[in-house]
């Protein structure tokens, strides 16, 4: 299905306002030691440029449900870019500090609005069967944009300054708006959610609280003062997450974290996230101030590895799929440590290419873990609090970020009290960046410690199953099931299930399911192997208002959609079935055993599964058949006490 000129233009305009938004994340790292000799802050002051950033966005995005039950998605987009716009201004005409620091909160509130809306209005531009390019379109940018954003940055402020940095960034901004509003069509109708006042009050205070307290830990006269906050910050927290569990429609559901899986591998990831936001802001610190160099080389330096590090999670993304996440993760966790340990050697005669390739196999290491470890505790929960656990963890991610930027550069701080008697400024800023770096390096020690110890891969589970199949195999050849041997699949299965081939449409599918009254079929290509599944659920989901998780890598957004019922209904009936059809298919060897395929049918509420055999298609097992076969069973094990 071709796109119009208008969509087009739509889609051109979402984009751009998209690169915008997610450059604006990245681009300031190169300008924080000009902004600090312009304003007059230290580096624990200057920090909440970016940490301050992080923790508005995480309390937005997780409000963008309600945001978009109240408002039309173009008012909504427009809205955020105008916005947007009028926070550059500020900041480009900031006169201290508190007005710019304003501005960036002005800017993250923007940002938490317009990233879920520009996942949605391109899920509703694009029809169903295209929507997985289209996403993958809005992916390539995001990852593209914090590549090139400190690169841009350094070019940029070193040319034109930190103030026309901002003005340049209005001007696009309000380019993006004048084209929004003319190209953009509205679309809503979407479902209102409750706003929970409290538990915003909550997480914003409690957030607060802790990150001030983490800021002048180093810095304050009165340890107390800090101390309190951050108490206060952990109970205000603790507060929020109980009110979470008592809600009905909670902010973030909290309950997922009883999954310990899940509960490691987002600690893991808030600290890698902690780690790297916050070397974004003490390594152009290093670079200029101590080593002498200018913004653009600060900023051209951690160009490799925001390039190698987006490629690197897309390797270790396929990896794990195909190998599991042990040997994944132990490779990105050794050079995960190679590069912490190395950022502690850094001196004030360093090479800058030495320098360049340190933080690189750092941020590459650290790329390398976050996608095969957030997938690996996603899987641990149930399909049907999953996405719960991605809008957890998300928001937690933000929080690292921020936490991290404000803990790493507070550490900055030391250096006045551990440089040498009589130090100049430059070896008084380097002692402390030095500090900085020590304190980032056991952080990332203590990540490669969980993986190693915590993040399990399953070769040998996979290789003791293999050996447990072969013995099915064997047994399920001979003997009775359930007296001789355990029951297997191919003692349950329906041998003459039906399926469909590759070409067929989602008509043909549903002729299938009628004519047996069946669930669904599977789909299979020329030599029966088995290439999706599509369910009446499938069908049932087409036809309803979808919605649905995408994600930028590591921020998740919540994406809803509006489409009459009559064009959904003539969209599917002559839609290729692989269009709507589950490509990653749970699958059952014929000999399976009985209580692992109990298992997997509970836990994952999959009502219909096929059954292979040497890889081929031989027939279907549902819940039915189950059923069936235990009424056997329990037939054929009464008949000796019959007897």
């Amino acid at each position: 299905m071709g796109l119009t000129k208008q969509q087009k233009m739509m889609i051109a305009v979402l984009l751009s306002g998209t690169l915008l938004v997610v450059l604006n994340a990245t681009f300031l790292s190169p300008a924080l030691p000009h902004i600090m000799r312009d304003t007059g802050v230290d580096a624990t002051t200057v920090q909440w440029l970016t940490s301050a950033y992080s923790m508005v966005e995480a309390v937005i995005i997780p409000l963008n449900a309600f945001f978009i039950g109240r408002f039309s998605t173009r008012k909504l987009f427009i809205g955020g870019i105008a916005w947007f716009a009028v926070a550059s201004v500020v900041a480009a005409l900031a006169p201290n500090f508190g007005i710019l620091l304003l501005a960036r909160v002005m800017m993250a509130m923007a940002t938490g609005i317009i990233m879920p809306m520009v996942f949605t209005l391109i899920l509703l531009i694009f029809p169903r069967e295209s929507r997985g390019s289209a996403m993958g379109i809005v992916g390539l940018i995001i990852s593209f944009a914090p590549a090139i954003g400190p690169s841009l940055s350094g070019v940029l402020v070193d040319g034109v300054g930190w103030r026309m940095l901002f003005v340049i960034v209005a001007v696009i901004a309000a380019i993006v708006v004048i084209f929004a509003s003319v190209s953009l069509k509205n679309f809503s109708g979407f479902e209102r959610v409750p706003f929970d006042a409290p538990s915003v009050a909550l997480l914003l205070s409690g957030m607060l609280s802790l990150l001030y307290g983490i800021s002048n830990a180093t810095t304050a006269a009165n340890p107390v003062e800090p101390a309190a906050l951050i108490a206060a910050g952990l109970v205000l927290l603790g507060l929020f997450a109980r009110r979470q569990t008592k809600l009905d429609v909670p902010l973030l559901r909290v309950q997922v974290l009883k999954s310990r899986r899940f509960r490691t591998a987002v600690i893991l990831i808030a600290l890698m996230q902690a780690a790297l936001i916050g070397s974004e802001v003490v390594l152009p610190l290093y670079v200029q101030q101590v080593m002498g160099n200018t913004a653009t080389v600060s900023g051209l330096l951690m160009l490799p590895g925001a390039v190698f590090g987006a490629v690197s999670g897309l390797i270790a993304g396929r990896l794990f799929d195909r190998k599991g996440v042990r040997g994944v993760v132990m490779f990105g966790a050794t050079l995960l440590a190679i590069g912490a340990v190395g950022v502690t050697t850094f001196n004030m005669g360093m090479d800058i290419i030495m320098v360049t390739v340190v933080y690189s196999i750092m941020a590459i290491g650290i790329q390398f873990l976050i996608t095969p470890i957030n997938t690996w505790g996603v899987n641990s929960l149930d399909n049907q609090v999953v996405q719960h656990g991605n809008a957890l963890a998300s928001t937690t991610n933000q929080v690292g970020a921020s936490f991290g930027t404000a803990f790493i550069v507070s550490l900055t701080a030391l250096g006045s009290a551990f440089a040498p008697a009589g130090a100049d400024a430059t070896t008084v800023t380097f002692t402390g960046v030095h500090i900085a770096f020590v304190g980032m390096c056991a952080v990332l020690l203590i990540v490669a410690a969980g993986i190693f110890l915590f993040v399990r891969d399953t070769p040998k589970e996979r290789a003791e199953a293999e050996e447990k199949k072969a013995e099915r195999e064997t047994l399920c050849r001979t003997g009775v099931p359930g007296i001789d041997r355990p029951w297997a699949v191919s003692d349950m299965m329906n041998e003459q299930s039906p399926y469909v081939t590759v070409g067929a449409t989602v008509r043909d599918a549903i002729d299938a399911m009628r004519a047996t009254e069946t669930s669904g079929v599977p789909i299979v290509d020329p030599d029966r192997t088995i290439v999706g599944f599509v369910s009446d659920g499938d069908v049932l989901k087409y036809l309803s208002r979808q919605s649905g998780q995408y994600t930028d890598g590591t921020n998740f957004f919540t994406v809803m959609e509006s489409e009459s019922f009559l064009d959904r209904l003539h969209d599917l009936l002559d839609l290729d079935v692989m269009r709507i059809a589950t490509k990653n298919v749970v699958s059952f060897d014929v000999a399976d055993d009985s209580e692992d395929v109990f298992k997997t049918l509970a836990e994952k509420r999959i009502k219909k599964v096929p059954v292979t055999r040497d890889g081929k298609l031989v027939g279907c097992l549902s819940r039915r058949n189950v059923l069936n076969g235990l009424a056997t069973a329990e037939a054929q094990l009464s008949l000796p006490a019959d007897a």
